[in-house]
């Protein structure tokens, strides 16, 4: 059925824009004068080649998300219908374009008769299916506030952790990179200036001296080789990550690193059990809960495990043991699984897990920042030290043969 954008005018006078499904374009007008618009224009929308230009690589940000839920779930609490909390929620979304015709689009599909979890279901580029999965069992129970609530905590958690976590590698990763700058600028300019000095010694150099003058005279004139290694490097990592095999045993290796390894596992293990315990007490069934957070994670190490967990459950074994068997998942989860299928409160076991996992990431953040930061420091003394050295090294020799 085609589809119509048009521009309004409200009774208050302020401005209007949406869009609407019709047969023709005359339904279309009916169908927004019933709305209460006065219509300045209207016209059939046409998904031309430059809007898909325009729209491709677009994206939706998980802070747009955390608001979008938490405002949804807001709105339906004070008495509004969904469609009309829709309504409201396009014209307060300004920032992003794209999310906001999302919103639209989701209004339309409303409209048609279709029911909300189908209408988000058809936006499945920018909502999960765990999104989807919660919205649907909150339909079904009647409690979709409570499910918009539970994603939007969900969500504020996640982005809180991913904040504490890139804000703790921010400083000691800029620290890196211009300590590695102010070396190549030693190397390539202040070096070079003592070579003619050097030479007039007439006498053998200090080995650190001859070390990093022949490393100044590579990087002068081999300099773009260094980019292009940069670029091997750069391809090569995107071939390994293209390829199944190989990113499945760099994830493995990436979650058995001692310190930065054991974060990203723990804060991915903590999302992803925090998921799981949110679809299991919105009684979505628990292969369907483990089939959605397979989905979402992106370390196909633990995407297997979990993939190995459901089989195990359609074989007819409770959860802990399938837990058990797989080596990826700690002891913890096992035992506290086991505990909640005994009496019945395996969502609350599993969110307590969760919650352990979500502390001891934060605890292990703040370490890591306390000693990356000055261990980067040391590593910039240590490397300027050793430039300085083999400039006055052979400078204090000139000095004693005077």
């Amino acid at each position: 059925m085609p589809l119509f954008d048009y521009i309004g005018t409200t009774m208050q006078g302020k401005t209007k824009k949406g869009r609407v499904t019709a047969v023709t374009r005359q339904e279309a007008l009916l169908e927004v004068a019933r709305q209460g618009l006065t219509i300045r224009s209207i016209h059939e929308h046409s998904d031309s080649i430059w809007y898909k230009e325009l729209s491709i690589g677009q994206r939706v940000k998980l802070q747009d998300k955390v608001v979008f839920l938490r405002q949804f779930a807001t709105i339906i609490k004070a008495g509004v219908t969904v469609s009309d909390a829709l309504e409201i929620l396009t014209d307060q979304e300004e920032k992003n374009r794209y999310f906001k015709q999302v919103i639209m689009d989701m209004a339309n599909n409303l409209r048609e008769g279709q029911s909300l979890s189908q209408a988000f279901e058809n936006q499945s580029k920018v909502f999960s299916p765990m999104i989807i999965h919660m919205i649907r069992a909150g339909e079904g129970s009647g409690r979709l506030e409570e499910s918009l609530d539970h994603l939007a905590t969900y969500y504020e958690r996640m982005h809180k952790s991913r904040q504490k976590l890139s804000t703790a590698m921010v400083y000691p990763a800029f620290v890196f990179i211009l300590s590695i700058g102010v070396v190549l600028f030693l190397l390539t300019s202040i070096i070079p200036m003592f070579r003619t000095m050097f030479a007039s010694l007439h006498t053998q150099l200090p080995m650190i001296t001859r070390a990093i003058l022949s490393i100044s005279d590579w990087l002068r004139s081999f300099w773009y080789l260094l980019f292009l290694l940069v670029i091997v490097a750069v391809t090569c990592v995107f071939v390994l990550l293209r390829n199944k095999s190989s990113k499945l045993r760099l994830d493995y290796a990436i979650i058995k690193l001692p310190l930065l390894g054991t974060i990203i596992y723990k804060s991915e293990l903590s999302r992803l059990l925090w998921m799981l315990a949110l679809l299991l007490s919105s009684s979505v069934p628990v292969i369907d809960a483990l089939n959605s957070i397979e989905k979402i994670t992106s370390n196909l190490a633990i995407r297997k495990a979990i993939h190995n967990v459901a089989e195990a459950l359609d074989f007819g074994r409770p959860l802990s043991e399938a837990f058990q068997q797989e080596k990826v998942f700690p002891t913890m989860v096992h035992h506290m699984t086991a505990i909640g299928e005994k009496t019945g409160m395996l969502d609350q076991m599993l969110n307590s897990v969760a919650k352990y996992y979500e502390d001891d990431v934060e605890q292990m953040t703040e370490r890591m920042k306390v000693l990356i930061e000055p261990l980067v420091i040391l590593f910039l003394a240590v490397v300027v030290g050793l430039i300085v050295l083999a400039i006055i090294i052979p400078m204090f020799q000139i000095y004693q043969n005077v």
